[in-house]
């Protein structure tokens, strides 16, 4: 064999050697891991289903984009849409939740005298019944000012009915500042040695409009900001049809607590109960979820809900979870959409109190979408984020028509729901040609039956808007009574009536749609409706 033959042969024999001596794991020092940002944030293909993720064990989150794909388009947008429910792995006949601690706020100013006041104790006191030992209440009465008439005392079968006396002994006072009441509520419940994992909620009923303390609907908004972020939820009621409904609503929204409107009080003790039972099934608390935007993503628009910044985050408050309920979020996104390739859009973490594992709970996924320029992309949105879209729509107009109605442009008012109505008829043919394409979030309902609660809804609305026919044997146009919503002007004289020597008396005038009690029940409903809407 020649040298150099020879020579080749060592060379590769040593090749291998060390080859398989780096196969070989060693030992070494430990290393501190930098991390590196992936750069550019666009790869060349997509894997899997990059616009949607499901993750989660007590809490599942179902996270989509409203486009898998988008045209190569340096101002490109879409939407970012997330649902968070119960798991339907969680057994509710196994739930045992921790104690609960309920302040009940009750308004005992002059305005509810009578059933209002009465309703309201006798609902109190039943939820006393209702409430088990080792829960925790506290209760606050307030006019101009608050007074704490029990201060936060767990429940036994010593104290419950001391508690129900202290309640039966709340007496009418003067005007209405709701903003005493809470802070009176909160100052006490954070007194309070509460014990790990308690469920906190505050129930708010009144019956008319803050004239006291806090009377500005965004410093209200604020404080229930502030309450919210301290584990305080409201849930408010509305009671009658004088209260503010707009500064109601908005406290319950800001606190991730829910609005009631009661017509009648004798209903005070069915809602009650109906938010007595939703927190005895509690199962997760300290909810938020954190997205957090990729590089050439920005958020234009979240949808109906809290939210705060961080950074690259958007953070948003869930507050409690019960068993079977799902809570939404939307968000309008734009993308610098340049490049082909599949983008990045956002990581998606939900952080939670799990209070069935007694454990703090996460989940997480990503979503990306898919950056084409030969044609191929997504025209239609994800049928699922359009009735998202659509129901905030929904809300929207609720409360643009109450808001137009309270001014007497009762024409304006029904114009616009009926608009959204045929928006929303075709919005619902437009979506279920494509809804087998995308499946559906977990608590989420049928398209089909989603769409018909907003229609129903928005058909309720303007019916209840529309002026009430004329009493038989009116005529129109004479008499000169003004038809007002759900009342009947008064009636003229005929036109061949015998001439007298003095006029007959004017008939009274009705009052105008917007101030007669069945206007104002109108408005405060559609104002519980748009809040259920955004929900």
């Amino acid at each position: 064999m020649k040298v150099r033959a020879v020579a080749v042969w060592a060379g590769l024999g040593m090749l291998v050697s060390s080859a398989a001596a780096m196969a070989i794991p060693t030992p070494h020092p430990a290393v501190a891991r930098v991390e590196i940002p992936a750069t550019p944030p666009i790869r060349s293909e997509p894997k899997g289903d990059d616009a949607r993720f499901t993750a989660g064990q007590t809490l599942t989150v179902d996270a989509r984009l409203g486009h898998a794909t988008v045209a190569q388009n340096a101002a490109g947008e879409t939407f970012l849409f997330a649902s968070v429910a119960a798991s339907d792995s969680v057994d509710t006949r196994a739930l045992a939740t921790p104690p609960l601690s309920l302040a009940i706020v009750v308004d005992r100013s002059g305005s509810m005298k009578g059933d209002r006041i009465a309703n309201a104790i006798a609902a109190a006191v039943g939820t006393i019944d209702r409430m088990r030992d080792g829960d925790m209440v506290t209760v606050v009465s307030f006019d101009t000012a608050a007074d704490v008439v029990v201060a936060p005392t767990e429940i036994t079968s010593q104290s419950r009915a001391a508690i129900q006396q202290s309640i039966r002994g709340i007496r009418l006072g003067g005007d209405t500042c709701i903003s005493c009441g809470l802070e009176a509520a909160m100052a006490a419940m954070e007194r309070a040695p509460f014990g790990a994992d308690r469920v906190s909620r505050m129930l708010l009923l009144s019956d008319g409009a803050t004239n006291h303390g806090i009377k500005d609907a965004p410093g209200l908004r604020a404080l229930a900001g502030r309450m919210r972020d301290r584990g305080f939820s409201i849930s408010t009621i509305g009671v009658d049809v004088d209260f503010d409904e707009k500064v109601m609503a908005a406290l319950a929204q800001e606190s991730n607590g829910r609005h009631y409107f009661v017509a009648n009080p004798s209903g005070l003790a069915a809602i009650f109960a109906q938010e007595f039972d939703a927190l005895v099934a509690t199962l997760a608390r300290e909810t938020e979820m954190a997205v957090d935007l990729a590089p050439g993503i920005e958020v234009e628009q979240v949808f109906d809900r809290a939210f705060r910044r961080q950074g690259s985050k958007v953070i948003i408050p869930f507050g409690t979870f019960s068993a079977k309920q799902e809570k939404t979020v939307l968000m309008k996104v734009r993308v610098a959409a340049d490049h082909d390739g599949v983008m990045p859009v956002a990581a998606v973490k939900l952080t939670y109190r799990d209070l069935l594992k007694r454990t703090d709970g996460t989940c997480e996924g990503k979503l990306a979408l898919h950056v084409t320029s030969d044609g191929s992309e997504q025209k239609d949105v994800d049928p699922f984020v359009a009735a998202r879209l659509a129901r905030s729509r929904t809300s929207r107009t609720l409360t643009d028509a109450n808001l137009l109605f309270e001014q007497g442009r009762v024409d304006d008012a029904r114009g616009l729901l009926a608009s959204q109505t045929t928006e929303l008829k075709k919005e619902a043919a437009s979506t279920s040609q494509s809804r087998a394409k995308a499946p559906k979030p977990m608590r989420a309902m049928a398209l089909e039956d989603d769409f018909a609660s907003q229609i129903n809804a928005v058909a309720e609305a303007e019916t209840n808007f529309a002026p009430p026919p004329a009493d038989k044997g009116s005529a129109a146009g004479v008499g000169g009574g003004a038809q007002g919503f759900g009342r009947t002007a008064g009636t003229g004289t005929a036109s061949n009536a015998a001439p007298t020597t003095r006029p007959a008396a004017a008939p009274a005038a009705a009052a105008p749609a917007p101030a007669n009690r069945d206007g104002k029940a109108a408005v405060r409903k559609n104002q519980q409706n748009a809040l259920d809407m955004a929900f």
